[in-house]
């Protein structure tokens, strides 16, 4: 009989390494502190709901993932792991807001042109 647990143990066994060799790594740190950004935006929102923190999360994520070098030029540092993930968590936390007045304007444009009937 084949002892098909164990190879299923091994390949859990390697996933989980992988995920974390990625956590650990400097695309994780970005990650993880751009995510944190987002929801420290949203906590410091008025309404805390759940699934509201899920999209702050994912949007802090992005946002942190792709625009930390726009921050980290625009505070004038070096880029040192540390200046990388600071400059992330700052594009997290702002790439929230950044949705949010994006989606307000287009809210109010489409009341405008739908003629405030919501």
């Amino acid at each position: 009989m084949p002892d098909s647990a164990n190879g299923l143990w091994h390949a859990a066994l390697i996933w989980i390494s992988a995920i974390g060799a990625y956590f650990a790594g400097d695309s994780g740190r970005v990650l993880i502190a751009s995510g944190l950004g987002g929801m420290t935006r949203w906590l410091a929102s008025e309404r805390i709901r759940v699934r509201d923190g899920l999209v702050a999360i994912i949007t802090g994520a992005v946002a942190g993932r792709y625009l930390w070098p726009l921050a980290l030029s625009m505070l004038g540092l070096e880029e040192t792991p540390n200046n990388v993930a600071m400059a992330a968590f700052i594009t997290g936390t702002l790439g929230i807001s950044l949705v949010k007045i994006i989606a307000a304007v287009a809210e109010s444009r489409a009341a405008k042109i739908g003629g405030g009937n919501g």
